[in-house]
């Protein structure tokens, strides 16, 4: 792995670890959280957060289930790595 790719990945974790932290972590007195969306919100990041450790850029595939293995697509937030992984421009963005 480059430095450019290491410094990319621990960018994003930063980035979604403040993410998860900004958001509302209160629970009922039953250890349920109060906004089930930020609850879910905090899910998926922390799966990208795993994955961004592994040094594997996120797929959607990873948090939806009527996806299959040949359709994997890497995540539009992650565009900047799977740019520096391929060496060609992501989801359509190309030099002019």
């Amino acid at each position: 792995m480059n430095n450019k790719l290491e410094a990319l990945l621990n960018r994003h974790i930063g980035r979604l670890q403040a993410d998860i932290a900004n958001r509302d972590q209160d629970t009922f007195s039953d250890g349920t959280r109060k906004n089930p969306l930020d609850a879910m919100h905090d899910e998926v990041d922390l799966k990208n957060i795993a994955s961004l450790r592994e040094g594997r850029i996120p797929q959607y595939q990873d948090h939806m289930d009527c996806l299959s293995g040949w359709q994997s697509m890497d995540m539009r937030e992650f565009a900047d790595l799977t740019e520096e992984v391929t060496g060609q421009p992501a989801w359509g963005q190309y030099a002019e």
